[in-house]
């Protein structure tokens, strides 16, 4: 299969390049090779290659950002996804978007499943949900993959936060007002190799198994890792400018039902990070 990456210097990006090049014919842009805002520019660009598959992780994912710059992250999250859908109707190639779990409003008991009704309340969800809907209404071979707090291995993700400032500061200070699935990068890239070979187009989430909160994921790095420092719970709200949903953990039962694929903990995401940076 040919595939073109977007976002390609990412952290997601550069793995998803990586583990699929060794199966498929895979042209890899970042977003200073390719201006996926510029409509003109993306279609003739993309036509031009011919690929068999678009797969589209490139986003503006820094929340604050988003909150302050909307137009910006509506630009990339929205305006992106749908140029990139036309680029695969001319096509008829697949496209593939990586979304998240902000599109959200976190007040559930329950896990999200693809049935359950997003409902956003910070631009970068927003915008990523107006990316959704564009895409599936453009080009009915979409994927959209919703996954949730990626970690890999690109500076300042978060196991390298908690391990910086053990270093730095000698105590690590997180909050817990909030709760997801922490995911390890790689496994996310295998998902997505196994879901592409399907051809079951529609929207899917997949994440690590498992979830905590950002107080007991620096917990448990700390003891993998050997840090012994003290670990402060953050008292209070912290002062930012976008709201974030408390508690987003996702049912993933249907992207395992459909490819067979599941995730492991994100315990051992962070166990195999750990060894791979040795």
């Amino acid at each position: 299969m040919k595939i073109v990456v977007i976002g390609a210097k990412g952290m997601l990006g550069s793995e998803l390049a990586r583990v699929l090049v060794c199966e498929h014919d895979v042209t890899a842009w970042d977003v200073d090779e390719i201006d996926v805002t510029d409509r003109a520019v993306t279609l003739a660009r993309v036509t031009r290659t011919k690929p068999d598959l678009i797969l589209n992780s490139a986003a503006l994912v820094d929340v604050e950002v988003c909150e302050e710059q909307p137009d910006a992250a509506w630009k990339v999250n929205a305006v992106g996804s749908q140029n990139l859908a036309l680029a695969a109707r001319e096509l008829s190639a697949e496209y593939l978007l990586v979304s998240t779990d902000y599109v959200f409003d976190g007040t559930a008991r329950e896990d999200y499943d693809e049935s359950s009704s997003p409902n956003p309340i910070n631009q970068y969800g927003k915008s990523k949900l107006a990316g959704e809907r564009l895409a599936a209404a453009i080009w009915p071979r979409t994927y959209i993959v919703r996954t949730s707090w990626l970690f890999g291995h690109r500076p300042k993700n978060y196991v390298e936060r908690v391990l910086t400032a053990a270093d730095k500061d000698g105590v690590v200070r997180m909050a817990e007002d909030q709760l997801e699935s922490p995911t390890y990068v790689p496994h996310v890239a295998s998902a997505i190799r196994a879901l592409i070979l399907t051809g079951a187009y529609g929207t899917y989430h997949a994440t690590s198994l498992g979830a905590c909160t950002r107080l007991e994921f620096a917990r448990y790095v700390l003891s993998k890792a050997g840090r012994a420092v003290p670990l402060e719970k953050l008292e209070g709200a912290v002062a930012r400018a976008a709201r974030r949903p408390g508690r987003t953990v996702l049912d993933c039962r249907l992207f395992r039902l459909v490819t067979g694929h599941e995730l492991p903990s994100w315990q051992s995401g962070v166990d195999e990070y750990l060894c791979r940076q040795g």
